[in-house]
């Protein structure tokens, strides 16, 4: 499932970590994923989903259907059922302090391209400082050269 896997990608957390938190096992996933038939998880496997990967409940269902998951920091929920407090999703804490860590390190992946550029631009204006040099005429020059040339054919003729 798309979802699922994107919303594991997203909160950095691995197939393994997300079984000890009460997701259901992949194989699972993977049936209703391949299913010929209309039948689908039980109620409890989806909520189980939902609490998991934090979303609100009825989304892991709602994405079965070709929808999108809401996550519980959208909305907060209240009921929660005896059976379900086994497992131990993700809070909304969790959720939030994963999600500012990665927004973090995105940041600074972000400053060391800045200062990869920064470096890469003060490389390109010292090669144009050089070439510009390099390329200047001194008219002094060029006037002495051409005096010089000038007093040769004289003395030639």
């Amino acid at each position: 499932m798309h979802f699922v896997d994107a919303r594991l990608a997203k909160l950095r957390m691995s197939r393994e970590e997300a079984n000890r938190r009460g997701f259901p096992n992949f194989s699972t996933l993977a049936a209703v994923r391949d299913r010929d038939t209309q039948n689908t998880p039980r109620v409890r496997t989806l909520l189980r989903i939902d609490r998991t990967l934090g979303w609100q409940p009825g989304s892991a269902a709602v994405v079965l259907l070709g929808g999108y998951p809401l996550s519980i920091t959208a909305r907060a929920t209240k009921n929660v059922r005896l059976q379900e407090q086994a497992a131990t999703p993700l809070t909304k804490d969790d959720i939030a302090d994963r999600l500012l860590t990665q927004l973090h390190e995105e940041i600074e992946r972000a400053h060391d391209d800045l200062r990869a550029f920064d470096d890469r631009i003060n490389r390109l204006y010292a090669a144009h400082d050089r070439l510009a040099e390099e390329l200047r005429v001194d008219r002094s020059l060029v006037e002495e050269f051409a005096d010089r040339d000038v007093a040769a054919e004289s003395v030639q003729r």
